[in-house]
């Protein structure tokens, strides 16, 4: 049984430079330290939220017209980030008390490509993009910092686009590109090797489209377009280190999004077609490797898949435009199960839980190979409460 789950390392074409004029929230965001820890632990108000009986959506962010690659919540939701084919991220304003609500807080200019990935660090002080001009780069988003906005960073090594690009633990930045490898970065500022490349990681024939490290920080997960998904060791103290390990067969799959549970026991992949699919990925496990669930009921590719920050639920989205939730408690006799859906009213690219899994974010909108007809928007749904 040697074979990743494969985890999505998408398009990170996450984009941003210099920038300004960036509006900061009516609420300032307290000043918080990096975390050392590789487990991204926000503070959630309550566990366990329950789920509406139908969702609905409750905002539209304003101005958001380009074909939004990427859209998550920032670790105290009070924020979004999209990656979009104008060759920008941005940051908008998603608490429902401010005056500012659903309008644009900053925009980060500086890509000279689509953007296709965008993610925050754990603290919400710094984000990553990732675009398809084979650059990532590293942006301050501290509303409190005299260089809000601006490029800390830009990573150069990959030949093609970066696909997928994530900073779990505010030290580290792994990158995954369309030159089929995966590139793990310091993004330390006060290390020596700050802004160096680490590791390669060599091994996919295609491009990689997923990149994520485990909860614990220890193992770095790869998914491509050659149909497998490829675990890899993180610890910079082990022998082993950026060293390729045991793989979880997904079979002959395109793997366009994939996500690791919050304890890291379980992958969800969304490879190709219609249906998710969980499998198990904890390697003490007599399963680990094998399928768990199909997640079977969308008409359209599943383009987005992850998990809630507590566990309890799954979440795909898909072309057929709808958004759906799983029940992901395997002491449920609903395990597995959809258990909530809603439409956005055109093919959606991206989707994520708010850290308290009351919200969901979806980029939705249509593509095009001229980007100057490509269209979409970003939309807020309440899911529970």
């Amino acid at each position: 049984m040697n074979s990743i789950p494969n985890f999505r390392l998408l398009v990170a074409v996450l984009a941003f430079t210099f920038l300004s004029g960036c509006a900061k929230p009516a609420v300032q965001e307290p000043a918080v330290s990096l975390v050392a820890d590789a487990q991204i632990k926000p503070r959630v108000e309550a566990l366990h939220p329950r789920l509406l009986a139908q969702p609905r959506k409750i905002r539209t962010l304003e101005g958001q017209t380009s074909y939004p690659f990427a859209a998550s919540f920032s670790p105290d939701g009070r924020r979004v980030l999209t990656g979009s084919s104008d060759k920008t991220a941005r940051l908008w304003d998603a608490d429902a008390s401010s005056k500012t609500y659903g309008k644009v807080l900053c925009t980060l200019q500086g890509h000279t490509e689509s953007v296709s990935v965008a993610s925050f660090s754990p603290d919400g002080l710094r984000v990553v993009t990732g675009g398809m001009d084979n650059t990532a780069r590293v942006w301050d988003a501290d509303p409190n910092s005299q260089t809000y906005g601006k490029l800390l960073l830009t990573l150069r090594a990959h030949r093609m686009g970066v696909c997928r690009v994530i900073l779990p633990d505010g030290r580290r930045v792994v990158t995954g590109s369309r030159d089929s490898t995966a590139r793990l970065w310091d993004a330390d500022p006060s290390s020596k090797t700050y802004g160096q490349q680490l590791r390669t990681l060599q091994g996919h024939t295609f491009p990689v489209l997923v990149a994520s490290f485990s909860p614990d920080g220890r193992r770095i997960l790869t998914a491509s377009n050659d149909s497998t998904a490829r675990l890899w060791d993180a610890d910079s103290q082990s022998a082993t280190f950026g060293q390729e390990l045991p793989r979880i067969d997904v079979g002959k799959r395109t793997v366009l999004a994939a996500s690791m549970s919050p304890d890291g026991r379980w992958l969800l992949t969304a490879p190709g077609d219609n249906t998710a699919r969980l499998w198990d990925a904890d390697p003490n496990s007599m399963t680990y490797g094998m399928p768990l669930r199909a997640l079977k009921g969308h008409t359209g590719w599943v383009r987005a898949a992850s998990f809630s920050l507590d566990g309890r639920w799954m979440l795909t989205a898909a072309d057929d435009g709808t958004a759906r939730l799983w029940e992901a408690d395997p002491q449920s006799a609903n395990f597995g199960s959809e258990v909530s859906r809603f439409d956005a009213g055109q093919p959606i690219t991206a989707a994520a839980f708010s850290a308290d899994g009351r919200l969901v974010v979806l980029g939705a909108g249509t593509w095009d190979t001229d980007p100057t007809k490509s269209r979409g928007e970003v939309q807020i749904w309440q899911v529970a409460e």
